[in-house]
């Protein structure tokens, strides 16, 4: 709460800013949005279509079923052994409640998603056969969006707020298929700046990189094009067999990635639950692109059974951090 309550005090400060996702203008000047006839509804609107909002979307779905870096998996019980996989969205339903705070200078629009889709899995399964096994799938997520009063004008209503800082998108299975849940990530910015998170939807990111704030802090992560990457992420799992994580950074093409994070520890909680710790350290120029810009990587925790038995259920948990690189 003591982080949550610095950035939200920061984000008070920022009058007149308008930042939004990668957008370089400053918006609709001359006209409302489509539909928007108030200033709840504008702060609904610019929420959905915030860049940050909008690309954790692009960056858990995929374009084709591909394979990434898991190496060699050993031998497993499983009714399939995966060669290439792809999660392929077909409907995204969002929803966006704003909560003025008293004074009315900020506000929180909370967006919640269900996303549906179908899991593709191209394996051999225990006859040797190459088969193609499909699993549908709901995924739930939410993040918050803080926005700041700039103006009062009844003229141009729907730019008297603006956003000025999202949290992490916290994702994941639906009930009751959710046997999987990521509970920290610890990314490591560089030798002495380290961002610890366990409450995504509480932990906020400044949209401005000044160093007039929190003692010179740069909420949202930086990397230069080419550099290296070191992160370690819990997960609490009622699944036996050791979970899968990947990390998911990029753009499209070439640069939208997925790479295997490596077991680092693994303790049974003696309550059916097991808490494991994967991490990955790469060094330059093994993980940043080169494509500047705003962008999302994804932590993406998926069960042992939802890849490798065809038929378990899909379980996942997933958490997106918005990055830029410069």
């Amino acid at each position: 709460m003591k982080r949550t309550t610095m950035v939200l005090m920061a984000a008070v400060m920022l009058t007149g800013v308008l930042v939004t996702g990668c957008k370089k203008d400053n918006g609709p000047d001359e006209a409302a949005p489509v539909g928007v006839t108030n200033e709840e509804q504008a702060m609904q609107y610019f929420a959905k279509s915030d860049e940050f909002v909008a690309n954790d979307e692009e960056t858990f779905a995929d374009k084709s079923i591909e394979s990434f870096d898991y190496g060699t998996f050993g031998k497993v019980d499983a009714a399939i052994t995966p060669l290439r996989w792809g999660r392929f969205v077909t409907s995204v339903t969002r929803t966006v409640t704003t909560t003025i705070q008293p004074g009315d200078t900020i506000a929180i629009a909370m967006v919640d998603k269900s996303i549906s889709g179908t899991l593709k899995i191209r394996g051999v399964n225990g006859t040797g056969d190459t088969v193609t096994i499909e699993k549908p799938f709901n995924d739930l997520s939410k993040r918050n969006v803080i926005f700041k009063r700039v103006n009062r004008s009844t003229d141009r209503f729907w730019l008297n707020w603006v956003p000025v800082a999202t949290s992490l998108v916290e994702g994941g299975t639906a009930s009751p298929n959710n046997q999987i849940e990521i509970t920290k990530l610890v990314l490591y910015v560089s030798t002495t700046d380290t961002i610890t998170i366990t409450d995504p939807n509480a932990y906020f990111l400044r949209y401005r990189w000044l160093k007039l704030f929190n003692g010179g802090r740069k909420d949202v992560p930086e990397y230069l094009a080419g550099q290296g990457l070191k992160l370690q992420v819990t997960v609490v799992s009622a699944s036996a067999d050791t979970d899968l994580v990947a990390l998911r950074y990029g753009v499209s093409g070439n640069n939208h990635k997925r790479v295997r994070l490596a077991l680092a520890s693994e303790v049974n909680n003696g309550d059916g639950t097991y808490t494991r710790v994967f991490e990955i350290a790469r060094t330059a120029p093994q993980f940043v692109h080169f494509h500047r810009g705003w962008f999302h990587m994804g932590i993406d925790a998926v069960t042992r059974a939802t890849l490798m038995d065809d038929a378990a259920p899909y379980s996942v948990s997933w958490w997106g951090v918005p990055y830029r690189v410069f």
